[in-house]
């Protein structure tokens, strides 16, 4: 189902997300909730969505399973048939971030209409888990590298016009 994406300076979006617990993957209202969030984002113009963005508090993003594969380098297991290009990343975690920044406007959903120039990691690597709750870690540059920056900061519960 398609949900309504908050705009700041609604106050759910500047809150912490809690973790998802493994229990949770059992539930079927994990399952609605990141359906809510594929079909939310497919029907906006964006590269990403966190799960405070449509009033949801658990610690969840998702992206286009469109969205720059050329760049995401897989270093999950070999026996992971799925998935190899990841587009919900769960309790995520960025685990580097190159020195190397790069500087260019960006914009964001909850915030209709701004775009600013906003520094960020040109590469990064990050863990997460997958629907199924399984383990994986990616390597990326570039425009994919700056998407999981900017969910991630929403499930801290900032926003990009926060970093200025």
């Amino acid at each position: 189902m398609v949900r309504q994406v908050i705009q700041d300076p609604n106050p759910f979006l500047h809150k912490k997300s809690p973790p998802v617990s493994k229990g949770a993957f059992r539930s079927g209202s994990l399952k609605k909730i990141i359906q809510d969030m594929k079909d939310t984002l497919a029907a906006q113009d964006g590269l990403g969505l966190a799960a405070p963005q449509i009033g949801e508090s658990p610690c969840i993003f998702v992206i286009p399973d469109n969205i720059a594969p050329e760049v995401r380098t897989p270093f999950a297991p070999l026996s992971f048939i799925k998935p190899l290009h990841p587009t919900v990343f769960i309790n995520p975690k960025i685990l580097y971030y190159s020195k190397e920044k790069e500087t260019i406007d960006e914009g964001c959903l909850s915030i209709r209409g701004v775009f600013r120039p906003t520094p960020r990691s040109y590469e990064v690597k990050i863990r997460a888990l997958d629907e199924r709750g399984r383990k994986f870690s990616l390597k990326t540059k570039g425009l994919l590298a700056r998407v999981f920056q900017h969910e991630t900061d929403h499930l801290e519960g900032t926003l990009f016009i926060n970093r200025f």
